[in-house]
């Protein structure tokens, strides 16, 4: 039964932002959910989930090891939701891509569609220099390197194979496996009503632009900064001062140089055009 729907980005994207906003579209109170709440959309590297049902630690194996197991791992999370006619919602930061047997780590069958968050990767490399507290040239070879992956090694999610910037996108928008809905943080940010429409429209909601509304109010960034001041938030790490920091467009123009900037367009030219973020007469858009 395809009743999986895979949450997809690179990190610092805006995947998380769009989770709070789904947890109180579903929720569907007055009172904003907490920032716990997003754990009805927990992320698909879960090490917890693949121990539990796989019956193997997968710290005690090798990241292929633990992708050949991947598969049989969100078949057995879908099973266990069949019967409820439900729809899991899975983060995933990983790129679309093939185990050692051939088998693709996200099964078609089980997977009724994905929304794949992108972002201009010059406010990317900004943003995920804050997140892993490292620094902004770091954060540039990062973006670039074609063999990036996250986590792994116990640290309490399974490895996940990005590949560089543009190869993560590319990953997900050009495989046919899944049908899958692009949308821009930078729309997110400037459109909200309509970009958020038609996130929901194409998972299979009925519109209701009140109850849209509503959600937008309560996971509003301002707000999730407030709530991780007062209470914490789980999915920052521990040298980073807040997992919400700024969300800005053009938030690179205050801290990448020109040297920085250009070596992130000349590689991910192509894309970049691809999505917007660059014109027909190669400037930046945004």
């Amino acid at each position: 039964m395809k009743n999986t729907l895979w949450l997809v980005s690179y990190p610092k994207s805006g995947n998380t932002w769009f989770r709070m906003f789904l947890a109180n579209y579903l929720k569907n109170i007055t009172e904003p959910v907490s920032l716990d709440e997003i754990e009805s959309a927990p992320i698909s590297s879960n090490a917890v989930d693949f121990e539990d049902l796989i019956g193997l630690n997968p710290f005690e194996l090798t990241a292929e090891e633990v992708n050949f197991y991947r598969p049989d791992l969100y078949r057995i999370l879908s099973q266990n939701t069949e019967n409820t006619g439900e729809i899991t919602y899975k983060k995933t930061h990983d790129a679309y891509t093939l185990n050692s047997n051939g088998e693709p780590l996200f099964p078609e069958e089980i997977s009724k569609s994905a929304v794949c968050f992108v972002r201009n990767p010059l406010d990317v490399c900004v943003s995920y220099a804050n997140h892993s507290a490292d620094k902004i040239d770091s954060s540039v070879d990062f973006l670039l390197k074609e063999e990036a992956h996250l986590a792994g090694n116990k640290t309490g999610q399974l490895c996940q194979q990005l590949f560089s910037w543009k190869n993560h996108v590319a990953s997900w928008k050009e495989q046919i496996q899944i049908p899958v809905h692009i949308i821009r943080y930078e729309d997110m940010r400037l459109n909200p009503i309509a970009t958020f429409g038609s996130i929901m429209t194409f998972m299979g909601f009925e519109y209701d632009e009140e109850r849209l509304k509503k959600a937008l109010i309560n996971s509003d960034f301002k707000l999730l900064q407030q709530m991780e001041r007062e209470k914490g938030f789980r999915e920052k790490v521990q040298n980073c001062k807040s997992f919400f920091w700024k969300g800005k467009i053009g938030n690179y123009r205050e801290h990448l140089s020109e040297e920085q900037i250009q070596r992130i367009v000349e590689y991910n030219y192509d894309m970049m055009r691809n999505l917007g973020y660059i014109d027909e007469q190669g400037n930046l858009t945004v």
